[in-house]
């Protein structure tokens, strides 16, 4: 018993805990235009849309909060929880037009042709990167 009476306070103290800021911060002068989905485009020249990575990505409180805004947007009435509504499931590789984030970004803000609809002005920049993540 006392051993473990002295053990208590290394292994409370040896807990790492996940920092996050709960302070959003204000958005860049720049804002983050959307990637190019497609090779389509005008003319004889193609003008491919830079790379944005997903600020939450990796973040386990914003992908938390984007499993709400999941459900608060009422994506799961098409798609379920599981992947498997009346819209395509989420759940595989095999999506139609991407699974990377930016392209995933993209579907939700433009919309899609058979019933996707766009969410662009509806849903704030940060949110759609929580669903994203």
């Amino acid at each position: 018993m006392p051993y473990f009476l002295v053990l208590l306070p290394f292994l409370f103290f040896s807990c790492e805990r996940e920092e996050r800021t709960l302070v959003v911060q204000p958005p860049s002068a720049q804002e983050a235009s959307l990637p190019q989905v497609s090779d389509l485009a005008p003319g004889p020249q193609h003008n491919k849309a830079p790379s944005v990575p997903n600020p939450d990505e990796n973040n386990s409180w914003m992908m938390a909060e984007g499993k709400r805004y999941y459900e608060a947007y009422n994506c799961v009435g098409c798609h379920a929880h599981g992947g498997g509504g009346m819209g395509p499931p989420l759940m595989d590789e095999k999506w139609i037009y991407g699974h990377e984030p930016q392209q995933v970004y993209a579907t939700i803000v433009e919309g899609r042709p058979n019933g996707m609809p766009s969410f662009r002005g509806k849903i704030s920049n940060d949110q759609l990167w929580e669903i994203v993540a």
